[in-house]
């Protein structure tokens, strides 16, 4: 099994969380059990790949090797990513403060 059929097995895109790979899995897994699935479907066998989907992806994640190192391309980055995403910049230096609440007495 390759990482691109465990992903159209659990139907993830190209990017997705624990949490969404999670999902996924529960999602193929609820569809495939064999309990559930339609008769006519050779349920033991797909149920199969479905595990073995999952578990192709989770040692996946546990392997990949991250880049540790901050670098200036990396900041420019995330500006261009916040750029895309809210059109505009983050703007925290320029935040109005709220006046401190005073103390009863």
């Amino acid at each position: 099994m390759d990482l691109a059929k465990a992903r159209q097995l659990l139907e993830l895109g190209l990017e997705a969380s624990r949490q969404e790979i999670r999902a996924a899995y529960r999602r193929a897994a609820r569809r495939w059990h064999p309990d559930a699935a339609p008769a006519e479907t050779d349920r033991h066998t797909r149920m199969q790949e479905i595990n073995e989907a999952y578990r192709y992806i989770l040692a996946f994640l546990e392997t990949y090797r991250y880049r540790l190192e901050e670098t200036p391309e990396a900041k420019e980055d995330y500006e261009h990513w916040w750029q895309t995403h809210f059109g505009q910049s983050m703007g925290w230096e320029n935040r109005p403060r709220r006046p401190r609440r005073q103390k009863k007495s």
